[in-house]
């Protein structure tokens, strides 16, 4: 199995910087625009760094999943519903990568997220869905009083309520939110607390193959296509160039810092596009203060991923702060 880093951003959004715990507790973020925690499961997952124990316990409880991104937190800017959107940015094109089939796939992928918007053949690629459509699961709590963070809490669907709706399903809300009208009808401001899960069971990031649906039982590796680039995962506002750190809220990477797979890309005349992983900063000095009804409790522990990880292997290019 090939080795994985996974880095998630905690006080700047993009690019992520602190080396996350897979399968363990969630993560405090305090950028610039967003205030909540990050979890992150992998089924199988090989680490390069800390791993959790809470693994088992949430793919019990999804067992159709073999990865899961879960977010819990306020945006502070009062962005509108149809303007935030998540979905993959990559920093180098991706065009001459892809494997055949690329465009049945896109196809397939408008089926499933008829809201998805993307350009893979950019020399900045991105896909982004709006948050309220594409999310597996997703809550939306008006909430004065602050939740306590550091503790694991899986997401409950349970979303339409906030329209006055009695409908209670995943498929009804991303039926209603598949509309811009009526995701102009939400504003994520302050008060509104947003759990968000995102997961996947076709791909398996602990073996990097993609295994296509039932009816096509086929699974294709992908080290063979990887150009060298991190998997990123971003959460930001809906902008004409998606691939700035400008208008990120949070961000999530998956990197390859597999010894073999890194000397076979080489052999092929690829360079690795390396994430710069930076120790936890003070996010109490560097972001701005809560409002008061956000203040976490004192007796309350926030989690932050661990400390950095040397990488090991020498990197042609780096990815940070200072993105163009």
């Amino acid at each position: 199995m090939p080795k994985l880093r996974v880095l998630i951003s905690t006080s700047t959004a993009y690019p992520p910087s602190t080396q996350c715990v897979v399968n363990g507790p969630p993560a405090r973020v305090r950028t610039e625009h967003f205030e909540g925690e990050i979890s992150v499961f992998i089924k199988g997952f090989e680490s390069d760094g800390d791993e959790g124990d809470e693994g088992e316990a949430f793919f019990s409880s999804r067992p159709e999943l073999t990865y899961a991104l879960v977010v819990r937190g306020r945006y502070l800017d009062n962005v509108g519903g149809d303007d935030l959107v998540f979905g993959n940015v990559f920093e180098r094109p991706i065009r001459d990568s892809l494997p055949w089939g690329t465009a049945i796939a896109t196809r397939f992928m408008h089926f499933v997220d008829p809201t998805l918007e993307l350009d893979v053949y950019a020399d900045k690629p991105w896909a982004l869905s709006p948050v309220l459509a594409t999310m597996n699961r997703l809550s939306l709590t008006k909430e004065e009083a602050p939740t306590a963070m550091g503790i694991f809490r899986a997401v409950e669907e349970d979303a339409l309520h906030i329209l006055d709706r009695p409908e209670t399903s995943i498929s009804d809300r991303r039926k209603c939110f598949g509309t811009a009208e009526n995701r102009e009808r939400i504003t994520f401001d302050s008060s509104l607390q947003t759990g968000m899960e995102f997961g996947s069971g076709l791909l398996d990031l602990a073996t990097l193959s993609v295994t296509l649906p039932n009816s096509f039982p086929l699974s294709v590796s992908l080290l063979s296509y990887w150009d060298g680039q991190p998997v990123i995962y971003v959460c930001r506002r809906r902008s004409e160039n998606p691939v700035t750190p400008e208008g990120m809220y949070w961000s999530v990477a998956f990197e390859i810092v597999d010894e073999e797979a890194i000397a076979a890309l080489e052999k092929r005349g690829k360079s690795v596009l390396a994430l710069q992983v930076k120790e936890p900063v003070d996010q109490a000095a560097e972001a701005p203060k809560p409002l008061a009804s956000e203040a976490i409790p004192p007796n309350v522990k926030a989690e932050t991923g661990p400390g950095p990880a040397d990488r090991g292997n020498a990197a042609d290019d780096s990815l940070s702060d200072d993105i163009d």
